[in-house]
This record gives C-alpha cells, structure tokens and sequence, in this order.
C-alpha cells in the first residue's frame, strides 16, 4: 500500500497525516508552536520552528501508521496563506517568518490605498474587496523599506512555497496561495506588476505559480535522510488550508458550501462562475474550472471557549453543553453578539464589540451558552446572505473545525438556514485534501473531482425541521436589530 504525507500547517500548529491510497487517513499527529511578537500587532516565527515540527511529525506518523519512508508516494501541502519569508540563493532566511496575521504594514496599505490603490480597484485586480495590511505584498513592502538586507533575497517565499524549495531545491507556489498574497492578478493569474514594482521587488524574486497539486519537483537527499524519505519522492504544491479543506470535504462541484466554526468562522462557496460583490472574497478554486466565494467572521467558536473558560475552566464542552438542548430556540428572549474583536464579512467593522441583550434573572448558563453558539449561526447565515442574494446555488453545506463534534449546533445550523448540513466522515479535511491535490498530481485521479468522489464520505446528515423556520428567522432577526442598534447599520444583502 502507498501512502500520501500532507503537512497541514497551521497558525498555532501544524497538522502531519499519513494518508492512504484508498483514501483513508492512516497516522495523524499535530505539533504546537507559538508565534513571537516582539512589538504590538507584530507575529513573528523562526522557519526553523516549522522543520522541526515536520521532522517529529513525520517520525511519529510513519510509526503510528507502521509505515516505511519508502511507502510515501508523493508529499501534499496546506497551509495558512500570506506567510512571508524571504531567502537567499542558497536557501537561508534573511529574516524571521512574518506571520500572516502580523499587522505592522498597517500603515504602508492606508498609504497605498490613498494614493494610488483604492479598494475598488484592487479588488477588481485580486479579488479581494479591501486593501488588507495582512496580504504578503504590504509585508514585503514593509522588507524592502525596513530591513535592506532582503531587497536582495533571492526570492520572497509564503511559508509553503518556503517548505517545497527547502524539500525539492524549486521556488514553486500554487494559485490560491499567490492570490492571497495580493500580487496575484485574478485575471490573468500572472503575478500584477505595478503592485509587485510598489513592494520593492521584480517579479523574478517570487516563485512560479502552477495549479494546485502540481509536482514542484522531487525531494532532495538531504531533507530526506533527515525526514526518513525515499530521495526523489515527488512534492506537490499544496493549497490554502480552507481551500484544501474544502476540497477534502468534496466541495467540488457548484452548490456545494463547507464552513468552518473554529476560533473565527470561514465558509468557502464553490462556484461555476466567479462573481463581482464586495462582501465576498473570489478567486480560482483548487478545481480549474471553478471558482470560489470566501467570507469569513473574525470570531466565532472562541467565544464559546471565552465562555466556558469563564463559567467552568477545564470542563469537556459535551458536560458544559449537555443543557443547551433544553432551552428553545430563541432563548428566551436572549440576543448575543459575538463580534468581541470586530465584525469580519460581509461588512467590516473594526470597532464591533460583543454583547448579550435581553438578559433576565430566570437566565441560565445554559441560555447563555445556547445563545452564544445561535449567534454563530447566524454569523454563517450573515455571510451567506450576499451569496442567496445573487441566486448562487446551495445544495448542502458541510460542517468542519471544532463545532461539527455537535449535533445540537448543527441542527441548529441546519434550521436556521433551511439547508441539510453534512458532517464529514474525516475530521482531517485540509489534510485529507491535500493528499487528494497530490494524487491527482501523480496521476492516480485524472482530476481533483474525481479523486474528491472517490475519497470524500459523509458521517452524518442533517436535515431542517420545518417547524423550527420561523423560529431561527425570528432570531436571526433579532441578532441583525441588535447590531443595528449598537452600530447604526447591518450588513445587508
């Protein structure tokens, strides 16, 4: 039996899985590791943080799985985007990673964005609706003005583009990546000169860009002696982990939308067509001949830890929660926000805080707990609704991240938004996509769909009960009144 290995890397850890030929994930292990932020606003992480990570997980993946190096068939990738590193010929980093939630080019980006790069026209160029200071460019901007030893590098690399040349010897990248560096132009898919030429650097310092899945080359024998590998194993270059995540959980085909409830909230909508709104995200989907919608909320399950931290630390959430089911939709009347670090899409709005509304005495834990998680629905609704708007088809939505372990939430999900909602049957989907993209790269798939139809199986399915509609409408509504209160406007579809 051949096996596919996927890095999956992470903002606070990265994800190593051992992925069978006949699709199922054989060996998983995930390594934390902590960002440094020697200023406000500032992320930071030594590369070498990240081999170390690959090599224990490879080690302990292959003896989970009682695996050789040489059963490895090809090499698979996902990873959190904009990660920056710039590096000399030679391969050494000539400055720390700069983590893709860094925000020091804050202000390079309003300069940009107020003298020649209104937000209109960089959407039309990348697909993104507004000049966001996290995007690669702004941070190599921030390089090439700050330190002067990078104007230099060699190339200036996203974290998995970084992790392909130190594997294979090759400055590769793949489209969903490039794209949310910001120097991607979503039309032409070349890198855009004018904002590449802005950022202080020439197109020659940044990788090729291929399809996602492609084999970028083969790996060295120095990182593979170290890792265990057979020398010359093929490495694919991977995609963004909600996109891989997407594809690991079918999401392949038009009508079909995955969400993520972890930390903050992402869904990704695949697309026949690519639209033109500025309260969604576009861009080329992992499969070619489709498009994505991407929309996110900055926070969303983390509230639910916030709370539950609160009123019982260290408790299992399936003891914290076991009453929810009890209490109504609604609440009682109880409304929350969760926006505790401002609202993500499809408006921004940095200033929105959290809240509880409607509070009474006869309130319990468990109305607090219920309500925390039907405003997280709602976020899903929120995000969606600029989508439903322009008539995109949505057949079934299927649940990843920390909040698919509840039924609960997912009826409660599923009501609110008159949609089935899937649980996948692998709780490993950016991994389990990332292997799907390297075996369509190797030849195993003739495309990314197929090996998608072959792989993919839903757990559970979880259809909308039509009595409980009206109810999760009047709630949706009461959390949209609410932000309307607070903040003078809603984010309308």
């Amino acid at each position: 039996m051949g096996y596919y290995l996927t890095y999956d890397f992470g903002t606070t850890a990265l994800k190593t899985a051992l992925v069978a030929d006949d699709g199922r994930v054989a060996a998983v292990h995930s390594e934390g590791y902590s960002d440094r932020a020697p200023r406000p606003d500032w992320a930071e992480m030594p590369p070498e943080t990240y081999w170390r990570a690959m090599l224990d997980g490879t080690g302990r993946v292959l003896a989970l799985a009682g695996a050789r190096g040489a059963d490895v068939t090809a090499i698979g990738l996902s990873s959190q985007g904009q990660t920056v590193i710039p590096i000399d010929a030679a391969g050494r980093p000539l400055h720390d990673a700069i983590v893709w939630l860094d925000r020091r080019a804050s202000p390079i980006a309003r300069e940009w964005e107020e003298e020649w790069l209104p937000s209109h026209e960089f959407r039309r160029v990348t697909g993104y609706p507004w000049v966001a200071c996290e995007l690669t460019a702004f941070k190599i901007a921030w390089l090439t003005r700050n330190k002067p030893e990078t104007r230099g590098a060699w190339r200036f690399l996203c974290l998995p583009d970084f992790i392909v040349h130190k594997l294979t010897g090759e400055a590769a990248t793949d489209y969903t990546i490039a794209l949310m560096t910001g120097t991607l132009d979503l039309e032409s898919q070349a890198w855009q000169p004018r904002i590449v030429s802005a950022a202080g650097i020439e197109e020659s310092q940044l990788p090729t860009v291929f399809a996602p899945g492609t084999v970028a080359g083969q790996l060295r024998p120095g990182p593979a002696a170290e890792l265990g590998l057979r020398a010359g194993t093929p490495v694919c270059v991977g995609a963004n982990d909600q996109l891989a995540g997407a594809v690991g959980a079918g999401n392949v085909h038009p009508g079909v939308v995955t969400e993520t409830t972890g930390t903050a909230l992402a869904l990704v909508v695949t697309l026949a067509e690519r639209v033109d709104d500025d309260r969604v995200c576009v861009g080329r989907h992992p499969v070619p001949e489709c498009h994505y919608a991407l929309s996110f909320a900055n926070n969303s399950g983390v509230v639910l830890q916030w709370l539950r931290d609160l009123c019982a630390p260290g408790q299992e959430y399936a003891e914290f929660l076991a009453g929810v089911d009890r209490i109504a939709p609604g609440c009682d009347g109880l409304t929350m926000l969760p926006h505790f670090s401002g609202t993500g899409m499809p408006r921004l709005n940095p200033q929105a805080r959290g809240a509880f509304d409607g509070l009474t005495l006869a309130h319990t834990r468990d109305h607090l707990a219920r309500a925390v998680m039907e405003a997280c629905a709602c976020e899903l609704q929120e995000c969606l609704e600029p989508l439903q708007a322009l008539g995109i088809r949505m057949d079934s939505i299927r649940s990843l991240g920390g909040a698919a372990k509840s039924d609960v939430w997912l009826q409660m999900k599923t009501d609110m938004l008159g949609t089935p909602v899937e649980r996948p049957a692998c709780p490993h989907a950016a991994s389990l996509g990332a292997a799907m993209l390297a075996a369509k790269g190797v030849g195993q798939f003739r495309s990314v769909p197929e090996a998608a139809d072959a792989w993919y199986r839903p757990a559970d399915r979880f259809e909308p009960n039509p009595g409980r509609r009206e109810a999760y409408r009047e709630v949706y509504e009461r959390y949209a009144g609410l932000y309307e209160r607070l903040y003078g406007h809603r984010a309308p579809a």
